[in-house]
Parts: C-alpha cells; sequence; structure tokens
C-alpha cells in the first residue's frame, strides 16, 4: 500500500479517535459497497457534549504499530459479514499478537430503525466488560432485532440483567451513540463497515480508508504493508 504523507493524523489525534472524541475524515460510497477511499484530512480532537470516552470498544496493546478504527452498524448485514467472515481470524492474527490495536466505533444508519437501540445494549454490555461477546451475540440475532431480544441476550452472557436495563434506559448511552453518529456524517463517512487503517510515519498517523465487508486477505495485505520490518 503506497502511503501519502500529505494525508495524516497526528497520533494525539489517533488517540483521541481511540478515546472517542474525533475521527478522519474521509469518503466513502453511500451504499456500503466495497469502494476505498484516501483518509482526507484531520479534525481537532473535540469531546462530544454530555458523553465520556470509553476503553470497552477497544482491543489490543496501546503502542501496537497499526490501527483500525471501524465505524458499524449492528443491523447491517455487511457489518455482520466483516465480524463473521474477517475480524476474528483479524483479532487472532493481529490484535491478539500485539500488532493491531482495533476500536468499533457507532455508527446506526438512519434506515436501520434497530441499529441505534442496538448499539445502546451493546455499550451496556460494554460497561459489564462483555462488548464484544455481547456484539457477536446481536450479529448473529440480526433477524430478531425487532423483537429487541437484549435482555436475553445479557442473561446468556451472565449480566447483571437490573444493571443492563437500568443502563439502556440511561439518556447518556444513547447520546453517545449519536455521537458517534454525528462525528462520522460531520466528516463525510456515510457507509458501513467502513474501517480506518494506518501507522505512524515521523511521529504522524498516515492511513487510508476501507470501505464495505472486504475479505480478510486484503486486510491482511494492508496490514503487512504497514508492519514495520522484522529485526
Amino acid at each position: 500500500m503506497r502511503l501519502d504523507t500529505r494525508h495524516s493524523l497526528t497520533a494525539a489525534l489517533v488517540m483521541a479517535v481511540l478515546l472517542g472524541s474525533a475521527v478522519a475524515r474521509a469518503s466513502s460510497e453511500p451504499d456500503g459497497s466495497a469502494a476505498e477511499a484516501t483518509v482526507q484530512t484531520a479534525v481537532a480532537p473535540q469531546a462530544a457534549a454530555g458523553t465520556t470516552a470509553v476503553q470497552f470498544n477497544v482491543l489490543g496493546r496501546a503502542d501496537a504499530p497499526v490501527t483500525i478504527i471501524e465505524f458499524t452498524d449492528l443491523q447491517c448485514p455487511y457489518c455482520a459479514r466483516h465480524a463473521v467472515q474477517t475480524f476474528p481470524e483479524l483479532r487472532r492474527r493481529y490484535i491478539e499478537t500485539g500488532k493491531v490495536r482495533y476500536t468499533s466505533r457507532d455508527m446506526p444508519l438512519p434506515f436501520h430503525a434497530f441499529a441505534a437501540p442496538a448499539a445502546v445494549a451493546n455499550r451496556c454490555a460494554g460497561e459489564q466488560g462483555r462488548f464484544w461477546e455481547f456484539r457477536e451475540a446481536v450479529f448473529a440475532a440480526q433477524s430478531e432485532l425487532g423483537q429487541a431480544p437484549y435482555a436475553r441476550i445479557a442473561a446468556e452472557l451472565g449480566l447483571d440483567g437490573e444493571r443492563f436495563e437500568a443502563c439502556r434506559g440511561d439518556p447518556r448511552q444513547a447520546a453517545a451513540v449519536r455521537a458517534d453518529l454525528e462525528l462520522a456524517r460531520r466528516h463525510g463517512i456515510t457507509s458501513t463497515p467502513s474501517f480506518v487503517i494506518g501507522r505512524l510515519v515521523d511521529g504522524e498517523f498516515v492511513g487510508e480508508m476501507i470501505s464495505g465487508a472486504k475479505p480478510y486477505a486484503e486486510f491482511a495485505a494492508r496490514i503487512e504493508a504497514l508492519l514495520p520490518p522484522a529485526p
């Protein structure tokens, strides 16, 4: 992958993205197809009013050489495809081996009526340390989202049901989901799943946008191109 140093993000901005206070501006096709765009500009870190940074949606070592920032919709079939077919291998080969730091941000699309409630429920599972397991279960139950299967999934994962339901009713959780969505919209990200992938080059984060449910091999090739040479 050819990196263009004109399109860069500072390291501080990348950490802000991982903490939920900023995103890279990127262009992508609105239909969620496998289009590709390059990260075009950076925005100053700016926390959304009424929200706090969260860490339960981040996996991997803080000093991992490659960063991937995912924007996802839990009702989106393409997002489910990525979660089922690509993400587990990425996690095993790159995240758990310390090569990639991966974060998932909420982007419920307006024509998916159940995506925002699912995102809130997923955050509430994250508050109890089960964000990734709950996310996997929601993707597996996409056909049931109209019946709001969140309490059942929470019980199956052993969550504190009373705490979970109280969290789902907390307006701050819905505000956090809206903040992620607004950040994505404000900076031109319009389709799911979308990914910012890159690394630090001379103190700057240089990366690109990947849109659509790409196969594992394509992610692996991009990651390998970004990894520093083996000693």
